[in-house]
C-alpha cells in the first residue's frame, strides 16, 4: 500500500480502519466481531496474527485430558492464527461422572465458559434458564463451513423456540427399529447356517451354538425389547412410549406388544440362552471378546469393538441387522452438540473457530487425530499409526464424535473391513423421523411422580427385560404400582407440552 499510495495515505487509511475495528467492538458487545475488511465465511483472510485481536477460548469437555493437548493445541493455535482467527485454546475436562453437576454450577456461578459439550438433556435445560447463546446470527456470518457440512436434519436437535442453540455433530448410525448385534461368523459357518437376516435365523444360530456349546453364553446381554411392527419412541420414563402414527403418549405396559415381548425374552432365558446370572454384573464385552458369549449386542460401533478387540484363535465377526418395524425411523439425528455460554465475551470467534475445523480436512484432520507423522498418517485413504511409532504411547486421541463431519470422517486401519460401509449406510433407508425430535420435556410439573415411576422402574423393568421374571405377573404389578405412582399424570403433562411443540412447530 505504501510502496503504491504513498505514506500519506497509508497512515491514513490505517486510521480508518483501526476506528472502524473499535467501533465494531463496542457495537457487539466485544463478542469478537472486530472483523478485517474482506473477511468470509467465518475466516479472515490469511494476513498473520494481527487480523483479529487474540482472544482466549474456554472450552469444556467431558473426560479425561488428552496426554498430548498441549501440543497440539500450539499447532492449531498457530494455524488458527496464519488463517486468520487468532485465539488461544484453553480446554478443561470435566470426568464423566462429575460432568453433568459440574457444568450447570460452572455456568450459574460466573465461571468463564465459551464453548462446551452439550446433549439433547444439558440443552434443552440450559436454554430454558437462558444460559445459552443463540447461534443463528453467528452462524450466518461466519459458520458457511458448519453449514454446508451438516445437513438440515441434524439441526432440529439444537433448536428451540425457532433457535439454534447448538452445533450438532454430524452422527450416524442413529436409526432405530433394528436388532443388531455382532455374532460369530465362524461359529455360524461351522453350524451350515445362512447369513443371519431374520429373527429366525437368529434363533436358529442361538439354538445351534447351545446344542454344540453347551458351556457357552448365547447373548451376551438381552436383545433390547421392542415393539414388533409399531413405531414406538422411548420417553422420559420407562412406562411411557410416544407413537409416531397417533403423536400420543402411551402407558408401554398396558400395550400386547409389550406382553408379547416379555414372553419371547422369557423364552430365551428359559431355553438358556441368556444367561442365568444376567442380573449379576459383569463385562458383557469381555465375554464375546474371550469367546465366552457367541452374540455381542450393540451397534455398529461395538461391532467394530469386537472386531478390534476379540481374542479367540480362528474366530471372525460378522454384523446383523434385523428391521423389527414397519420402518426404520430416527428419533433423533444426533446426540452431540457444541454450545456457547450465554455469558461468553467471545461468541462470534467460539462460531469461527467451530466453522474453521469444518472448512477443510486438514484443519478437520489436525483437530481430530492430532501431528501428522506424529500422532497419525493416512495410507490408502485409512487413518495409521506413523512408521516407528508405539500405537499405544500416541497421546492425542479426542472425541471426534463431539464435532464428527462425515465427509471427513476416516475409516482408521484397525477397523473391521466392512465397518464404514455398514455406518455409511445405516441410515440410508431411513425416511420417517420423529415428530418431536427437539423436544424437551420439562419435568418441573411432575418432579415428584417421576421420581416415584423411577424407583419402581428398579423394582420390575431389567427382570422383565432379562426374562428373569414371569411375564404375565410381572407386567401386571409393574403397570398396577405405576399407575398407583402418578403415571397417568405425567402421561397427561408429557401429552400437553408435545401438543403445545407439535402445535408451535406449524405456525
Amino acid at each position: 500500500m505504501k510502496k503504491l499510495f504513498g505514506k500519506t495515505f497509508g497512515v491514513f487509511l490505517a486510521s480508518v480502519l483501526l476506528i472502524a475495528a473499535l467501533a465494531a467492538c463496542s457495537s457487539n458487545g466485544g463478542n469478537g466481531a472486530a472483523t478485517n475488511a474482506g473477511q468470509e465465511n467465518g475466516s479472515a483472510q490469511s494476513s498473520g496474527t494481527e487480523s483479529l485481536p487474540k482472544v482466549t477460548l474456554n472450552i469444556v469437555y467431558p473426560g479425561d485430558p488428552q496426554p498430548d493437548q498441549d501440543t497440539v493445541t500450539a499447532a492449531l493455535e498457530k494455524k488458527l492464527a496464519e488463517d486468520g482467527i487468532n485465539v488461544k485454546l484453553k480446554y478443561q475436562y470435566i470426568p464423566w461422572g462429575d460432568y453433568y453437576q459440574k457444568l450447570p454450577i460452572m455456568l450459574a456461578t460466573g465461571n468463564q465458559v465459551d464453548i462446551m459439550w452439550t446433549d439433547p438433556g444439558l440443552l434443552g435445560t440450559f436454554a430454558k434458564s437462558n444460559s445459552l447463546a443463540s447461534l443463528d446470527e453467528p452462524l450466518s456470518k461466519y459458520g458457511q463451513a458448519i453449514m454446508d457440512a451438516l445437513d438440515s436434519k441434524y439441526w432440529p436437535p439444537v433448536t428451540i423456540n425457532g433457535q439454534k442453540y447448538g452445533v450438532p455433530a454430524g452422527a450416524l448410525g442413529t436409526t432405530k427399529g433394528y436388532y443388531t448385534a455382532t455374532i460369530r461368523k465362524d461359529l455360524r459357518e461351522k453350524y451350515g447356517l445362512p447369513e443371519i437376516k431374520t429373527m429366525d435365523d437368529l434363533l436358529a444360530y442361538a439354538e445351534a451354538v447351545k446344542k454344540n456349546n453347551p458351556e457357552m453364553i448365547v447373548f451376551n446381554e438381552p436383545p433390547a425389547q421392542y415393539q414388533t411392527g409399531e413405531v414406538l419412541q422411548s420417553t422420559v420414563s420407562d412406562g411411557i412410549l410416544f407413537n409416531f402414527k397417533t403423536l400420543k403418549a402411551v402407558a408401554k405396559y398396558d400395550l400386547p406388544g409389550t406382553l408379547e415381548d416379555a414372553r419371547y425374552l422369557r423364552m430365551l432365558y428359559e431355553k438358556g440362552y441368556i444367561d442365568k446370572d444376567v442380573m449379576v454384573g459383569r463385562d458383557i464385552r469381555a465375554d464375546f471378546n474371550s469367546g465366552k458369549a457367541a452374540i455381542g449386542g450393540g451397534d455398529v460401533y461395538e461391532y467394530n469393538n469386537y472386531y478390534r478387540n476379540i481374542s479367540v484363535p480362528g474366530a471372525e465377526v460378522e454384523f446383523v441387522k434385523i428391521l423389527l418395524t414397519d420402518e426404520p425411523y430416527m428419533p433423533t439425528t444426533t446426540w452431540n452438540f457444541q454450545s456457547i455460554a450465554a455469558t461468553s465475551k467471545n461468541i462470534d470467534r467460539a462460531v469461527m473457530f467451530l466453522n474453521w475445523i469444518q472448512e477443510n480436512e486438514d484443519n478437520y484432520d489436525m483437530m481430530t487425530n492430532g501431528l501428522k507423522g506424529t500422532h497419525f498418517d493416512i495410507k490408502d485413504g485409512k487413518i495409521v499409526t506413523p512408521d516407528g511409532v508405539d500405537a499405544s504411547t500416541i497421546g492425542y486421541a479426542p472425541p471426534e464424535w463431539m464435532w464428527q463431519n462425515p465427509k471427513f470422517l476416516k475409516p482408521k486401519a484397525t477397523d473391521a473391513p466392512d465397518f464404514m460401509e455398514q455406518l455409511l449406510n445405516f441410515d440410508k433407508d431411513t425416511k420417517l423421523l420423529s415428530p418431536i425430535m427437539g423436544f424437551n420435556f420439562d419435568q418441573t410439573p411432575v418432579k415428584t411422580e417421576l421420581a416415584a415411576l423411577s424407583t419402581i422402574e428398579n423394582k420390575y423393568k431389567y427382570g422383565i427385560a432379562a426374562g428373569v421374571l414371569e411375564p404375565e405377573k410381572a407386567i401386571a404389578q409393574y403397570s398396577a404400582e405405576l399407575k398407583k405412582a402418578g403415571l397417568d399424570k405425567v402421561i397427561e403433562e408429557y401429552q400437553q407440552q408435545v401438543d403445545a411443540f407439535l402445535s408451535a412447530a406449524k405456525e
